[in-house]
């Protein structure tokens, strides 16, 4: 037998037109076991089936409950407010279908809004169990409308009668999910609420007795005991990484030792292949300063994440393996986190000794405070929302791993994101900031400088500890398209750190000489195509600007800017020839200032089929209109096909341009000491090469005036 539900009806200013509305939708609905209650000011006309009216009684909140608490019959109580409606005939008896199913205390179901004569439809996002507990209340309540009250929300009795009467929908809701043995959002819908006049959507207010989470309280139980942290000696770092982050650590770790000696670093993984491994064993051969540790997160840790709701923000699972080091470290007391998009700057000496007085990790406020709405339309962030200037960044933590184990924090903060995940923006760092809100240790944002920052609080680079690449990652293209100067300074100097690691681990087997043609300026994007070249994965390069006199100033100045950080040569006469003569590079890549490289790795995968034996290697071609922006292209497989010769009229597309060509260097300089014109080199080089290589996927894009389009 279905459970009896009580629906109890508010009518404040006792409106019978309105009145009629609410209760002529309840009589409509097809569930049969409804007890339906009348508050109103004044006696006003009612249908047969209101099974009692209090007249003469405030219509609100607090009257509605303690009636109810008094002459409800029902299983089930759920209240109402004249003149919102239930939707549809059927919304009654699907929702008590679900809170019977479940058997929860507490059901809330979908809520929509009608103003004027448009609807306004409020799905909530449930998670994989759709449950409302102490963790997710809150954000709730400021993502959705449907929080801000009691409508749609269906109270178990024996919930209904622990709860305190109050006027405020917002605190009977947080008070009846901190109570509840199970509350459930429902898939259902059920209220609308007609918004007109007074009658409207309540705004999100915070209240003093609102919390997060315990991490609060428990950091002024810590700091009331007279807790004192033990600093070791020597310093200990972890980095958490998968096979996808590999390829990321030897700047990052280059870095790390430059500025440090005699440290712990302890890499964090849950399963890598056997050629990952092979690459951190040789990294710890080049860094013999650094102590490398590697740590595999058991199988019974790794299984508390997996369950985590992923979906909003598209992050591996193992982001959130920086939360269990506590327990991945089971012997280690104290550690600096890092993510593998740092860059260290300075000895990290000053962040290990800092104190962290009582609190469970220190951290550093995050770029977001620092963002209009119109730079950042998310921001106030929707969990946090004026609250944000106390939220941090997790990319950089100075964790007490000690006192962590002791309050088992880590567990409750994958609890968390557990219950909350399906609302995040910025996965872990938001379960960090609901869990250890108000409750953590400031640092100076020199400790994680993100590089947006530069920006908003200027610092010097001998003033900064680590640099963190949030935002402006260097493998992500077209990223040194960027007008701010700083920025373009932290870019350089993360692709020199990567540049000087790759060759301090003998990575790349030969140089490239990357001619860069520059003779036809008009229309150039110097930053586009620039940014294309040194974000390349294959960083033993060498660039040689080839130009017809001197550049205009401003384009002087940005090229002059970058010679600081990479190898540089200019060639000023507008001749081929003596732009090749400078190249010390095996092999010559053409490049023109037009077009730009469409992946991180293109040079990579040119001189792997160079590696192969081939003197020559093309590719297809992306192309754009540059009068349209029109971008013309077609999805190819990436095969690689070697040929010996190739019949003069085949491939016209890939040989019939310089540019996207990789050559031998010896072969290119002869050509050229021949005499041969520039625009027949491809040709020739096509049949005297020997063994070419020609990679059938559009890698590079090549920028073409309108009359060419159709030849390209």
């Amino acid at each position: 037998m279905m459970p009896k539900v009580t629906i109890v009806v508010l009518s404040p200013q006792g409106d019978e037109e309105k009145l009629k509305r609410t209760l002529n939708s309840i009589s409509q609905q097809t569930y049969d076991e409804v007890e339906t209650l009348v508050i109103a000011p004044h006696a006003v006309a009612l249908p047969s089936f209101v099974a009692q009216a209090f007249f003469g009684t405030p219509a609100d909140l607090t009257h509605g409950i303690t009636i109810a608490q008094q002459h409800a019959k029902g299983e089930f109580i759920t209240f109402m407010q004249a003149p919102d409606f239930i939707m549809d005939e059927a919304d009654l008896s699907q929702c008590m279908d679900e809170v019977d199913q479940r058997d929860v205390e507490l059901g809330l179901a979908n809520f929509t809004t009608l103003e004027g004569d448009q609807f306004y439809f409020n799905t909530y996002l449930r998670g994989k169990y759709g449950l409302i507990n102490a963790n997710n209340i809150i954000p709730y309540m400021r993502f959705h409308r449907g929080f801000r009250g009691i409508w749609g929300l269906f109270l178990r009795r024996e919930l209904l009668m622990r709860l305190t009467p109050q006027n405020s929908g917002q605190r009977v809701l947080y008070q009846a999910v901190h109570q509840a043995k199970k509350a459930l959002l429902l898939e259902s819908r059920f209220y609308c609420l007609v918004v007109e006049g007074s009658h409207q959507v309540a705004p999100f207010e915070w209240q003093a007795d609102y919390e997060y989470s315990d991490a609060h309280r428990l950091v002024q139980e810590i700091q009331a005991s007279g807790y004192q942290e033990q600093i070791p000696a020597q310093i200990n770092v972890a980095l958490c990484i998968d096979d996808n982050l590999i390829r990321r650590l030897p700047p990052l770790i280059y870095s790390i030792a430059k500025h440090n000696q005699d440290l712990n670093l302890y890499l964090v993984y849950y399963r890598l292949t056997a050629a990952s491994r092979a690459a951190l064993l040789q990294l710890a051969d080049y860094f013999p300063q650094l102590h490398f540790k590697l740590r595999r997160v058991s199988k019974e840790l790794h299984q508390l994440i997996e369950p985590i709701d992923l979906s909003k923000t598209k992050l591996p699972v193992a982001t959130y393996h920086r939360v269990l080091l506590p327990h991945i470290l089971p012997d280690v007391s104290r550690v600096i986190y890092l993510d593998t998009d740092t860059q260290v700057m300075a000895s990290l000496q000053s962040l290990w000794q800092t104190k962290l007085a009582g609190n469970f990790l220190g951290a550093t406020g995050d770029i977001a405070p620092y963002l209009s709405p119109a730079e950042n339309p998310n921001w106030p962030h929707p969990m946090f929302g004026n609250q944000g200037g106390n939220y941090f960044n997790s990319g950089v933590l100075l964790m007490d791993l000690d006192l962590m184990r002791q309050y088992h924090v880590a567990f409750k903060v994958i609890k968390t994101a557990l219950d909350t995940a399906q609302l995040f923006v910025q996965a872990d760092q938001d379960a960090h900031n609901l869990y250890y809100f108000n409750a953590y240790h400031r640092l100076d944002i020199k400790y994680n400088y993100g590089t947006p920052v530069f920006d908003y609080d200027v610092r010097s680079f001998d003033d900064i500890v680590i640099l963190h690449h949030y935002v402006n990652k260097p493998w992500q293209p077209e990223v040194m398209v960027n007008d701010n100067p700083l920025v373009l300074a932290a870019l350089n100097g993360y692709y020199r750190d990567k540049r000087e690691a790759d060759e301090l681990l003998g990575k790349w087997p030969a140089k490239v000489s990357v001619v860069i043609d520059l003779r036809h300026p008009a229309h150039f994007n110097l930053g586009r195509c620039l940014s294309s070249l040194l974000y390349q994965s294959y960083t033993a390069l060498e660039f040689i600007v080839l130009t017809n006199g001197e550049l205009p100033a401003t384009q002087a100045q940005y090229l002059a800017g970058l010679a600081k950080y990479h190898p540089f040569k200019f060639e000023r006469s507008g001749q081929l020839a003596a732009a090749v003569a400078q190249a010390s590079g095996q092999y010559l890549y053409f490049v023109d200032i037009d077009d730009l490289l469409l992946h991180e790795t293109v040079i990579e995968q040119f001189m792997q089929a160079a590696q192969q034996g081939a003197r020559l290697v093309v590719s297809d071609h992306q192309w754009m209109n540059r009068q349209t922006n029109m971008i013309y292209w077609q999805n190819k497989p990436a095969k690689v096909e070697f040929f010996q010769t190739v019949k003069p009229d085949a491939y016209q597309r890939e040989f019939g341009q310089l540019a996207g060509c990789l050559v031998a260097a010896d072969l290119a300089k002869a050509s050229l000491a021949s005499g041969v014109v520039e625009t027949d080199l491809p040709g020739l080089w096509k049949q005297t090469a020997g063994k070419v290589a020609i990679l059938a996927a559009q890698l590079w894009l090549m920028t073409v005036e309108p009359a060419s389009e159709g030849d390209a």
